[in-house]
């Protein structure tokens, strides 16, 4: 004290603001202090015995900024030790505290954590409608930690649900807002690198889920906190597994197993446990695979875990239908399912119903197969199809084809006035010199104005028949098509194929690299479809992903067949290159021939209702493939006149014995296959 009142007799300062500068100077230095503690808790071993000294030195009456900094360390560092209600008691005292001094964004990021971590997966909606109305009222210059919270909470929330698509979108979001927090970044961004990583995983895509595992251990945090890093090889090891590359899958696993000491949190020895448990049901050691969900099950009735208990029946069913216990581990696998509709975990859900169908198939029960998939179908319908927004969607392209056909109408009616015009105007030159240099002016003025008016008619002419981005065909030139006369030679028995694309993940991709490379994909793929089609083929944008293929002409069933495996060749043999990074293209479909069967007259439209079911078809069982309809010949008595609403009574049809369907895929893959 006495050195410090010396110092500001010194300099000739006022004792009063000698001592506001120095308290001001340490006020800042402790705000610098927590924010570091922030940044490092999740990490550091000493955090709670570092905030203790901090907190030591601050006075009860210390300015607002410094206690709202301590309270958010004191959260950071000691909220996991504390209940859901000391943290919820926390984050409360904290928005009333910063609700006093105005600060709205303190009070907008209490809201926003307070709603995730007090929400169920039972009742999301009830949770997204609150996090909406905290939404409505922030403000566009909002802090990065407010946004950052804000994204992350809408696609936790979002991936519990199963809404994979738009949890991933919030998700990416949350990853740009934590690059640009003022402390712990790079923590965040761990956090977000490793969700995003799990996500593609719940998507099945293993490819960019290694990717962000890859990132996720590239950024600069040091020490990388072993928690995240036994997470990161789980999630490392189930992409592996995905992409049935076991001897890495089984390494990453073990690496994971051998980092668990004791002292890491009950959830994370559950996960790792799980992972090794999924990796030798796929070696198909189902008895080594029961031994570890024991161990998962006596942990999880320990620490009172019901997710990880009726994980535990799930993969016990799995392991019992490996061993030929059908109705047993159908049963559990079932009663899990149960309890994760009720609990509203959806991704678990979807899993589970997935797990039942493969492991149906295998067993060669393609009947229950065809049920369990059919309860998948309309859980997913309710989940995720919106049928009323597609029918609006193809409302409005009809009305912007039929606007534009009224226009070229409108066009051709008034060249022919202006025509018209031009020949009365021609024929009144014999009146006299003026009158007849006059009508030379004004018909050049018409002739000039008919060649615009052409002009314009052909371009809207071409802007309804083609595609502007692709040169495809449109629908609307599909409606109005001429069917193409038979090469030379061709005795009248040659054969129509029917051929629906849809490129597989293709938000994924606008998601991941922008709508630019949606575009480049787009165009990449209509190049090389035309690549492989005859002269006298057809192809058409059916609608965003789409694609609509119709190979003419063909002497035999096998000749279509032949061709179709080899467009897929075609489409999915290179990846799509895009700035230095490679796309992986994929395509699913539904295939018929025209007719379906022998006496049918039914048009084309109806050949293609056929195509639509079976495409939804594959897009339902694994995708990257083409379903095949070929109508037997009780379905050629029993079906003919009709067409199937949806893949659900397509799927009856077929358990009833009208008709057969058969999976193609590319030439190549068909080979290594074979």
């Amino acid at each position: 004290m006495r050195g410090l009142a010396m110092a500001c007799a010194l300099l000739g300062m006022p004792a009063g603001h000698c001592w506001a500068m120095t308290a001001s100077t340490s006020n800042e230095a402790l705000v610098e202090q927590l924010h570091a503690l922030q940044g490092n808790a999740p990490a550091s071993t000493g955090a709670a015995a570092q905030l203790a000294r901090i907190e030591a030195s601050i006075p009860d009456d210390a300015p607002y900024p410094l206690q709202r900094e301590l309270a958010q360390a004191r959260m950071s560092v000691l909220g996991g030790n504390q209940s859901v209600d000391q943290r919820l008691a926390a984050m409360k005292a904290l928005r009333d505290l910063a609700e006093a001094h105005g600060d709205v964004d303190t009070v907008s990021l209490m809201d926003i954590r307070r709603i995730y971590m007090s929400h169920a997966d039972d009742d999301i909606g009830k949770f997204i409608d609150q996090l909406n109305g905290v939404r409505a009222h922030i403000r566009s210059d909002a802090s990065p930690e407010v946004m950052e919270a804000l994204e992350l909470s809408y696609g936790n929330m979002y991936f519990d649900a199963g809404n994979f698509d738009t949890a991933l979108r919030h998700q990416l979001a949350a990853l740009d807002w934590a690059g640009k927090l003022p402390s712990g970044s790079e923590s965040a961004r761990l956090f977000r690198l490793s969700t995003i990583a799990d996500l593609y995983n719940a998507m099945e895509l293993p490819d960019p889920a290694l990717e962000y595992v890859d990132r996720a251990f590239a950024l600069p945090v040091d020490p990388f906190p072993v928690q995240n890093r036994i997470s990161l090889l789980s999630t490392r090891a189930i992409a592996l597994l995905k992409k049935r590359r076991l001897i890495e899958s089984d390494n990453a696993l073990r690496e994971a197993e051998g980092l668990l000491d004791g002292e890491q949190p009950a959830f994370t020895t559950l996960r790792v446990g799980a992972a090794r448990a999924e990796w030798l049901l796929a070696m198909e050691k189902s008895q080594q695979a029961i031994a570890a969900i024991d161990r998962i099950e006596a942990l999880a009735t320990q620490r009172e875990d019901s997710y990880y208990l009726a994980r535990a029946r799930m993969l016990r069913g799995h392991a019992l239908m490996q061993l030929d216990h059908v109705d047993a581990g159908l049963a559990l696998m079932q009663s899990s399912t149960e309890h994760f509709i009720d609990t509203g975990q959806m991704v678990d859900v979807l899993d589970g119903l997935d797990r039942q169908i493969r492991t149906l198939r295998d067993k060669k029960l393609f009947g229950r197969a065809v049920e369990v998939m059919e309860r998948r179908q309309r859980l997913w319908s309710q989940l995720f199809r919106n049928e009323r927004g597609r029918a609006i969607a193809e409302a409005e392209a009809r009305h912007t084809a039929q606007d534009l056909e009224h226009r070229i109408s409108a066009l051709s009616i008034e060249n022919r006035v202006q025509e018209q015009r031009l020949r009365a105007e021609r024929m009144g030159k014999a009146l006299a010199l003026v009158l007849a240099l006059f009508a030379i002016s004004v018909s050049a003025m018409l002739y000039v104005a008919i060649r615009r008016a052409r002009k314009e008619r052909d371009r809207l002419s071409d802007v309804v028949r083609f595609d502007a981005l692709t040169g495809a065909s449109s629908r609307y030139q599909f409606q109005r098509r001429r069917v193409h006369a038979p090469p030379q030679g061709d005795t009248g028995t040659s054969l129509t194929g029917l051929l629906l694309l849809d490129l597989d993940h293709f938000k994924a991709i606008n998601d991941q690299h922008g709508h630019e490379a949606g575009d480049a994909v787009l165009k990449t793929v209509v190049e090389r479809i035309r690549r492989v089609l005859d002269r006298t083929d057809e192809l058409y944008r059916w609608g965003g992903e789409e694609f609509l293929v119709i190979l003419n002409h063909r002497d035999s069933s096998t000749t279509l067949e032949r061709d179709v495996r080899g467009l897929l060749a075609g489409i999915e043999g290179a990846p799509v290159p895009w700035h230095g990074q490679s796309i992986p293209v994929s395509v699913s479909g539904g295939y018929v021939q025209h007719p379906l069967a022998q006496g049918w007259r039914a048009p084309l439209s109806d050949a293609i209702r056929w195509a639509d079911a079976a495409l939804y078809l594959a897009k339902n069982t694994g995708r990257r493939r083409v379903e095949h309809v070929e109508i037997r010949e009780t379905g050629r008595i029993e079906l003919i006149g009709r067409r199937p609403i949806d893949m659900p009574q397509l799927l009856d049809w077929q358990r009833r014995g009208y008709l057969r369907m058969r999976t193609l895929i590319a030439e190549d893959r068909n080979s290594a296959a074979s």
